[in-house]
């Protein structure tokens, strides 16, 4: 399935215009509609209290939302794109994020550093992912849309590693190149198999990918960052991952491959949950 509906998200900070230009490169890549969306947390002690006071009083955050609304116009007034704002409070304005992303095929975020508040990003990608039923892919800046000829999917055998490899699948350009990481993958019955990635390996050579499986053992780099270099290193355009396997907590206290990955990578890194 082709991709025709794109939604961008960004904040009222002024340091995404890397993030602008890709997004509208990788629109026009797709031939695809594109919609901005700004979020604008209205100020409130609780956001002070969690995220830190991005404005001190009312006037200048309204100040700010114009201000982005226009440097966006300026930056894509030569496209054919919809840009629309979200200004609500932090008890509601990450749920409405998430509805707005169920009428796109898929939600394009920045790196950390495009977001004025990257504490802000997290929250909104976290809801999207987990309430929007749309996958996320996040940009790195020096990126140069092109299709994807090549891409990696790190595969646990769980529900939400089908869900990415799926949509990896979508974007991907048919008979693509398909990498299989499979990271300290056991035999199971109930998960890889007796081969770990030899079964999802057929799967994907039966819809005409050419897949290579990539057994990954653990070493002195984190898991995610392991998985961020084998698909470096063979040549990947693009990662897929599931998103969450764990529960958002446990990966909170424990840590995990979202969590390590979510503020973006050195190529673009797929999202599902």
């Amino acid at each position: 399935m082709a991709l025709t509906d794109l939604l961008a998200v960004v904040d009222t900070g002024d340091s995404d215009s890397n993030f602008i230009s890709n997004a509208l490169r990788f629109a026009e890549l797709h031939d695809a509609q594109l919609t901005f969306l700004i979020i604008s947390v209205i100020p409130s002690g609780d956001y002070a209290g969690v995220y830190g006071p991005p404005y001190i009083i009312l006037s200048d955050f309204t100040e700010a939302v114009a201000t982005k609304q226009e440097r966006l116009g300026e930056l894509t007034r030569r496209a054919k794109v919809e840009v629309r704002t979200i200004s609500e409070l932090p008890e509601t304005i990450f749920a409405t994020a998430s509805v707005q992303a169920r009428y796109a095929d898929l939600v394009l975020f920045g790196p950390d550093a495009s977001f004025g508040y990257p504490p802000v990003r997290r929250e909104v990608l976290e809801t999207i992912l987990f309430a929007s039923g749309r996958p996320v892919l996040v940009l790195p800046d020096n990126y140069t849309p092109r299709a994807i000829a090549h891409f990696a999917v790190g595969w646990n055998a769980t529900r939400e590693a089908t869900l990415a490899l799926r949509d990896a699948m979508k974007i991907a350009t048919p008979g693509a190149k398909a990498d299989v990481l499979v990271l300290e993958g056991r035999p199971s019955s109930k998960g890889h198999g007796s081969e770990p990635g030899a079964d999802i390996g057929h799967h994907l050579a039966r819809h005409g990918f050419l897949s290579t499986v990539y057994p990954l053992g653990r070493g002195e780099a984190p898991d995610g960052e392991a998985l961020v270099q084998a698909a470096r290193r063979h040549g990947a355009q693009l990662l897929a991952l599931g998103a969450y396997g764990h529960s958002r907590f446990r990966e909170m206290l424990l840590g995990g491959v979202t969590r390590e990955l979510l503020g973006g990578g050195p190529i673009p890194i797929l999202f599902s949950h």
